[in-house]
């Protein structure tokens, strides 16, 4: 994996480099369309052409200082930017144990110094990311969706995509790719609303053909500069989600959960409208696109303007996974991919590669309750509880009751919301600000004092 993440560095860089010239240039075009429609008078009588040259080299300028601040402001406070964007808040400390204990598990088997800081969103769809510029600094964002959705199995699935994705370095290369998006973005409208501007006051040089061409040129760069910032974006996070499902399933070793995960998410009827769109590509499925969570979209440019891979495809291959190593992996990959039989690997990345056998979790081996088959008993006479269709549906249903409450005390508990319990057993939450001296109790029907 070493050599992974060494090639997802070298091709972080290139993008990044890409992406810089793009906002270079767009920065050109940004100076030479504030001379345009704002000359100041010693420029009217100056070489309109030695005129433009000094514009475009000055708002070259302008854009690296612009990028270079708010580069500045990702390393020293990207990660908290980030997760304040998606309105994550931190896990308080013991208030849902089973997340605890699963990034500690899969920090463990991914080999992390240390686990990542554990962040909470209040949404109703289940959806995860992570973010972080090293192992060290990183932090796994969930909603509370997600906890009430997902069993253990698939929650622990998830949470090892998401860690795949720190140890692989792509949540470094996401912060530096939005700062740079946002850049273009921002110089882009701002170019474009001096031009709806210009118009308005009529600014405009108004005069011969170098002036329409210039004019055109710039506005050709002020919307082709953002989609091909995209499009660089893009190119390489749908190979990073194949790796950290690869990697997800090398830490807990079962395929089906991820898969099954995926499904849950990808099928949830909830949309995180909150969402910021430039984080959008760090979550385990796009939380905005209802219609592409699921569907493959194999159209000539259907994907190229898609963040994450289509939730099908990588559930085919997760299913037909017959090992929990990169090489059973490798060889779903191929089998499911529709266009060619290029691996998801190269052959040399997968040297000494050990074979990994497909192991059920604990959790689903203790509910199986085997018995012994040499005793030659019926399960019933053993003592075994054999559950009914009803019933296994009732305790289902009674399980997801469970995970919804502990997901809504998380929300609560960081709201500093105070608890009291009433002799009868009734446990009520309310505010630090609650004004009144006493809450009536439904069922006792007694006045507990606040």
């Amino acid at each position: 994996m070493w050599h992974q993440i060494a090639i997802n560095k070298r091709n972080s860089c290139i993008l990044l480099t890409l992406m810089l010239l793009v906002l270079l240039v767009l920065g050109a075009a940004f100076g030479m369309l504030i001379s345009y429609y704002f000359p100041i008078e010693m420029a009217r009588s100056a070489d309109f052409q030695q005129m433009m040259l000094h514009s475009a080299q000055d708002g070259i300028i302008v854009a690296f200082v612009v990028w270079c601040i708010l580069l500045l402001c990702a390393l020293t406070n990207g990660k908290n930017a980030i997760l304040a964007l998606n309105q994550a808040y931190k896990l308080p400390e013991y208030s849902h144990l089973v997340l605890e204990n699963v990034v500690e598990e899969m920090s463990i088997a991914a080999g992390l110094p240390k686990p990542p800081e554990i962040y909470v969103i209040d949404t109703a769809m289940p959806n995860a990311f992570a973010t972080g510029l090293n192992p060290k600094k990183a932090a796994i964002a969930v909603t509370t969706g997600l906890l009430v959705e997902l069993d253990r199995d698939e929650l622990q699935a998830v949470v090892a995509h998401e860690i795949a994705h720190i140890v692989n370095r792509d949540t470094m290369y996401m912060i530096f790719a939005g700062v740079m998006i946002g850049t273009i973005v921002f110089l882009s409208e701002l170019g474009l609303r001096f031009m709806r501007n210009g118009f308005r006051s009529k600014r405009c040089r108004g005069g011969g053909k170098g002036d329409l061409i210039i004019l055109v040129v710039c506005l050709f760069l002020m919307i082709l500069a953002p989609i091909l910032a995209q499009l660089l974006y893009f190119s390489i996070s749908q190979r990073r989600e194949y790796l950290a499902d690869a990697c997800a399933v090398q830490y807990t070793r079962y395929p089906q959960g991820l898969a099954t995960a995926l499904a849950k998410i990808s099928g949830s009827l909830y949309m995180f409208r909150d969402a910021d769109k430039i984080t959008s590509a760090m979550y385990i499925v796009h939380p905005l696109d209802y219609e592409k969570r699921y569907k493959s979209t194999y159209s000539m440019f259907g994907n190229a303007f898609s963040t994450h891979p289509p939730t099908e495809k990588r559930i085919k291959i997760l299913e037909k996974m017959t090992g929990a190593d990169f090489n059973a992996y490798n060889e779903a990959f191929v089998k499911v991919s529709k266009f060619g039989k290029r691996p998801l690997l190269k052959k040399e990345f997968l040297y000494g590669v050990k074979p990994m056998e497909i192991q059920n979790p604990k959790e689903k081996k203790e509910k199986e309750n085997p018995v012994p088959s040499a005793m030659g008993i019926a399960a019933a006479a053993a003592g075994v509880a054999v559950l009914s269709e009803a019933e296994k549906a009732h305790k289902l249903a009674k399980e997801k009751v469970e995970r919804k409450r502990s997901a809504q005390n998380i929300v609560l508990k960081a709201n500093n919301y105070i608890e009291k319990e009433c002799s009868c057993g009734t446990k009520f939450k309310f505010p630090e600000e609650y004004e009144g001296q006493t809450i009536r109790c439904p069922h006792c029907k007694q006045n507990i004092l606040v």
